[in-house]
Order: C-alpha cells, then sequence, then structure tokens
C-alpha cells in the first residue's frame, strides 16, 4: 500500500476521479445532454464544500462506484475531566515496587516515508469540514502529560517516568478565572536496569527533583512544580489562573474569545502571527521547531475550522517536516503521523532543588530529538505529540524506550456549562 492510499484510508477520503471520468462527465456537459445531472441531485456534501459542478459530477460518479473502508473513529467528546485518565501504560502495581515502562506493540519509531505535506494537507481539509460548536461557559483542553527524569545519587543514576493528567478551563465570562489544573498520576520505571538502581538506591518514594506538569521542550525543559517529584498519587491542583478576558495565547499576544475566533484563516499571516513568539534563542530550536511546538496548542483552541485548516497549512509549508506514515501512539492509539528532527546543545534538563531554590542542569551537553505529531484519523485534530532522542553524545545512553523523553495524550476539546473543579 502506497502513502497515499494510507492517508486516504486513515481520514477516510475519496480517491481522486480516474480521469476518463473526469473526461466524460466534461463531454456531456459541453454537450449539454439530457443525462447532465443538476446541482440538486448532487451528493449536497460536495455542493455545499464549494467544488465546481464539473469536478462534483465526476466525484460522485466515482462514489457510486467505489467502496469505502472507513478509518477508526474519533474521540468522543466528553461531559468533564481528562476523557483519557488511564492512557498511556499500565498504571504501576505499587505492592512489590515500581512497575517498569512498556511502549505498546506497534509504539516503535517507525522509518521516515518521506515528505510530510501530504498527512498536513489532508488533515487540514479534514478539519476545515468540522462543525463551530456554540460557546458555553468554559472551553475544556486536557491531556495525559509523561516526563522520564534522570534521578538518583551520582554513580547510581536511573530514569524514572512521571505521568499527569492536565487540565485548562478557559472561561467565557472574565469575572469566571480559567485556571490550569493538574494532577499526578503515577511514577515508573524507564527499564529493568532502572529498576535495578533503585532498589540499589533503596527503593526510594521520593526524589529531590521537581515535578513537570506539561510537554517538555525539545532541550527537556519542563515546568517544575514547587515540590519535589513523588510516587504517591496528588489531588487536582490548580497550577496557576488567568482573571480577564484573555486567555489564549497566540505567539506573543493573549487573545480574547472573538480575537481568537477571527484569527485570519491565511497561512501566511497565521504564521507571522505566531513566530512573532519567537527568537533564536528560544530553547535553542529554530523558528520549524517552534512552530512544530507550537501549533498543536492552537489547534486544540476554539479557533474557526477554517483558520485550524489554515494551521495544518502552515506546518505543511515548514522544511524538513517528515511523514511517519501510521503509527500507534504511546497510549496504544493509531494515528498517522508527521516528525521534524534537529541537533540542540545542552538537552534533558532537570531542576533540582539547591538551597531554596530550583536550579536547572542539562544531563547531556549535545542531542538531536525528534518532534512528532500524530493526528487522529476520523476527526484530523492532534492525538498525541512525543518528544524522543535520536542522537546523544559518544557514551551517553538514555533507558527509556525508542529514545522517548516526554509525550502528552490529547483529550477532545469541548465546551461545557459544567462547572469547573475547584
Amino acid at each position: 500500500m502506497d502513502e497515499l492510499q494510507l492517508v486516504r484510508e486513515f481520514f477516510n477520503e475519496q480517491p481522486p476521479p480516474d480521469p476518463d471520468v473526469v473526461s466524460a462527465a466534461k463531454a456531456r456537459l459541453a454537450r449539454g445532454s439530457r443525462g447532465r445531472p443538476s446541482a440538486r441531485r448532487l451528493p449536497r456534501l460536495l455542493v455545499r464544500a464549494g467544488i465546481p459542478a464539473v469536478a462534483a459530477a465526476a466525484v460522485a460518479a466515482t462514489i457510486i462506484m467505489t467502496v469505502v473502508v472507513p478509518g477508526p473513529a474519533s474521540r468522543p467528546p466528553v461531559a468533564g475531566g481528562s476523557p483519557r485518565p488511564a492512557s498511556g501504560p499500565a498504571r504501576p502495581k505499587q505492592a512489590g515496587g515500581l512497575a517498569v515502562f512498556q511502549l505498546p506493540p506497534g509504539a516503535a519509531i517507525p522509518a521516515s516515508a518521506g515528505p510530510g505535506q501530504q498527512i498536513l494537507l489532508t488533515a487540514a481539509r479534514t478539519v476545515a469540514k468540522q462543525a463551530q460548536p456554540a460557546p458555553e461557559r468554559y472551553y475544556v483542553t486536557s491531556g495525559i502529560v509523561g516526563n522520564f527524569l534522570r534521578v538518583g545519587p551520582p554513580g547510581n543514576h536511573y530514569v524514572v517516568l512521571e505521568v499527569v493528567d492536565s487540565q485548562y478551563w478557559a472561561a467565557r465570562s472574565p469575572k469566571a478565572g480559567s485556571p490550569q489544573l493538574s494532577q499526578a498520576l503515577y511514577v515508573q520505571l524507564a527499564s529493568p536496569a532502572d529498576q535495578a538502581a533503585w532498589r540499589a538506591d533503596g527503593s526510594p518514594a521520593t526524589w529531590n527533583v521537581g515535578q513537570d506538569g506539561e510537554l517538555a521542550s525539545p532541550t527537556g525543559m519542563a515546568s517544575g512544580w514547587l515540590h519535589p517529584l513523588s510516587v504517591a498519587a496528588g489531588p487536582l491542583t490548580p497550577m496557576n489562573a488567568l482573571y480577564g478576558a484573555q486567555q489564549f495565547l497566540v505567539g506573543d499576544q493573549s487573545l480574547t474569545l472573538a480575537q481568537l475566533q477571527a484569527l485570519p484563516a491565511d497561512p501566511a499571516r497565521l504564521k507571522q502571527l505566531l513566530l512573532a513568539g519567537w527568537s533564536p534563542a528560544f530553547g535553542g530550536g529554530d523558528a520549524t521547531s517552534f512552530l512544530f511546538q507550537t501549533v498543536p496548542a492552537v489547534l486544540e483552541m476554539p479557533v474557526t475550522p477554517a483558520v485550524r485548516s489554515a494551521l495544518y497549512q502552515v506546518l505543511a509549508s515548514l522544511p524538513g517536516v517528515q511523514s511517519l506514515g501510521a503509527v500507534t501512539d504511546v497510549a496504544g492509539e493509531q494515528g498517522v503521523a508527521v516528525a521534524y528532527t534537529q541537533k540542540y546543545s545542552d538537552c534533558g534538563f532537570e531542576v533540582q532543588l539547591k538551597g531554596r531554590t530550583w536550579a536547572p542542569t542539562p544531563t547531556f551537553s549535545s542531542c538531536s530529538v525528534q518532534q512528532v505529531l500524530v493526528i487522529g484519523p476520523g476527526d484530523g485534530m492532534p492525538l498525541a505529540e512525543e518528544l524522543r532522542y535520536t542522537q546523544l553524545p559518544p557514551g551517553q545512553t538514555w533507558s527509556a524506550p525508542d529514545g522517548l523523553f516526554s509525550y502528552e495524550l490529547f483529550g477532545t476539546p469541548y465546551w461545557t456549562n459544567q462547572n469547573r473543579p475547584h
């Protein structure tokens, strides 16, 4: 199966009409044949999408003769909380020690299948067809975040995975407050060797390393919590709360809902707006790396379908973005993926408590990192982001499977009139 066929099946797209069918349809229209289909007899979806009558007639003729294999169903919306609270590998059994992390079958890094434009442009067409839901009291985005951290004493370092539930409730009313909430779920060890090192360290339940609540940057920098990493699950905790109407960060601007939904559906203008928040010193990466980090978050915001489509077109225009084809994410869900790989200096930051302050220190002097965006087949929305080391300095290793060091599993964003958690 070639990649175009794979993309069509995942996004449930029709293949382009056969050239002979198009030619025959054009000939009938030119002759004014009595068999010419009228616009109202064509499939309503084709007409409402603005497809020219000639092309619509050809596509309609093709649809009659084509059996479509549907792609996997899209993620259903949920009424409240994170829609994937148990996503990712199985929770560890605390009795007898921490479990060892394992990737689901098929979640290893696939080989590049060539340029990623086809996947991204297909996703752009898919999200452009979405309906625009009516705003309610809160717009909720959520996800499960996993970060691998190096812990332990000098000479006996080992790697653990911390898993956190993250939610953001954006309020329509500027008086309601828009909190970001996080909940520590569990900790796992990255490999059997890390489990052995942990036992040699006395099987501790806490470490003098700040707990992270967000997807890391490609250099491994994430947001350190103001308490040490612990194996104990925690309560749903407000990390910060924005007050006022400007809850959505796009580039270097904080926008209101009205401003967000008035963004231009023009890829060039959107790219310019997003890059206003970037400088060459940002995280050590280039503009492509920055956009690959920031666009998925804006895709999750309540932008219009046309703007969401244009955001995918921004990604499709970036140099060096590669297709990974069909993949399985860390939670075991299937999608199609694109990736961007870049070299960095000073990687794998740990946030350690020194005195009364938290100090970030790099683990590696350099690295190459693959940023992966997994796209859901049914709705074209981001399914997951993953960050993986593909190259480290000579003699340095990373024990998590396939170089994975940070990931986020996206929930389905939704509007709700429910009360937010407190």
